[in-house]
This record gives structure tokens, C-alpha cells and sequence, in this order.
């Protein structure tokens, strides 16, 4: 309410809009979850240690992989991966990065910058000497564990996407 008002009236949300807004939050967060672990799936098969030898193989993967992981059924001759660019730009079996980033940075959001406040000076310059500065140098894992002050968890990705309370 106090980021958005009416653009003619200046009025803000009503509260029972934004009380509406907020319980919808996580409509749809379960089907598209379910599509990053598919296209992370057919990734890493693709680029695994036994991948499909020809296009009826690849198509064989996508109608076996998408009723199993996205609960939907594959329309029949329906092959997403003539449009899934990610498996052709030098991923190799890396596409799983994009939801584990999630997990990452909704852990160090909820550990650090939640509690210490998002405009706190002093948590923004851990996270840039700890996290940034060092990049791929050494092991990811280290820098978050020492920026966390702990071993990086999932819990407040869960949270954020209304799996646990």
C-alpha cells in the first residue's frame, strides 16, 4: 500500500484486494516448480552418461519425464525440446543452477538481509566481500557458509514457496 497507489485518484489498495493478493501468492508455485525440475531432468539425461541415441529417443525422454515429473500428460508428438535453447548455449547439464540460485538466495535473503534490514550497509558489504568479490574462485559453498554463518539450507526457499509454514 504504501509502494502503489491509483494512477488517477491516488488512492491506495484496498485492503481487501491486497488481503486477496496475498493469499494467491503461491497459485501456480507447485506446476511451475514441477517444470524447472523437468527441464533440469531432461537436461541432465541429455548431457548424462547415457543419453538418447537418436529423435525417437529424445522424444521416448520428454513423453516418459513430463507425466512422471509435471503430472501432465505429453500431447502426443509434442517435443518442447525444439525449443528449449538452454540445452544448445554451452549449459551441459547445468539448467538445475537457475532453482538452486532460488534456494541460495532465499536463504541468504531470510538469514541476512530479512533480518539485519535490505538497506543495512554493513550486511551489504558482507555479502559483496564474501560472496561477490570472491566469484568462482574457490568453492560457492564456502563463501555462502561463511557469509550465513552456517551451511546453506533449504528451508527458506520452502517457505517462500508455501511448501512448509
Amino acid at each position: 500500500q504504501r509502494l502503489s497507489k491509483h494512477h488517477e485518484t491516488g488512492e491506495s489498495l484496498p485492503d481487501e484486494m491486497l488481503q486477496s493478493m496475498l493469499r494467491a501468492k503461491h497459485v501456480n508455485v507447485a506446476i511451475s516448480s514441477l517444470r524447472q525440475i523437468y527441464l533440469s531432468r531432461l537436461d541432465l539425461t541429455i548431457h548424462g552418461t547415457d543419453p538418447p541415441k537418436d529423435a525417437a529417443g529424445l522424444q521416448d525422454l520428454v513423453d516418459e519425464l513430463r507425466p512422471k515429473i509435471c503430472l501432465i500428460a505429453n500431447p502426443p508428438g509434442n517435443n518442447m525440446l525444439r525449443t528449449f535453447g538452454h540445452l544448445m548455449n554451452q549449459y551441459s547439464a547445468s539448467y538445475y543452477g537457475y532453482m538452486w540460485a532460488e534456494v541460495l538466495s532465499a536463504d541468504m535473503f531470510a538469514t541476512r538481509f530479512e533480518k539485519e534490514g535490505v538497506m543495512n550497509p554493513s550486511t551489504g558489504m558482507d555479502y559483496r566481500k564474501l560472496v561477490l568479490a570472491p566469484g568462482g574462485t574457490h568453492n560457492i559453498n564456502d563463501h555462502l557458509t561463511t557469509f550465513l554463518g552456517r551451511s546453506p539450507s533449504d528451508e527458506a526457499f520452502l517457505k517462500s514457496r508455501g511448501i512448509i509454514g
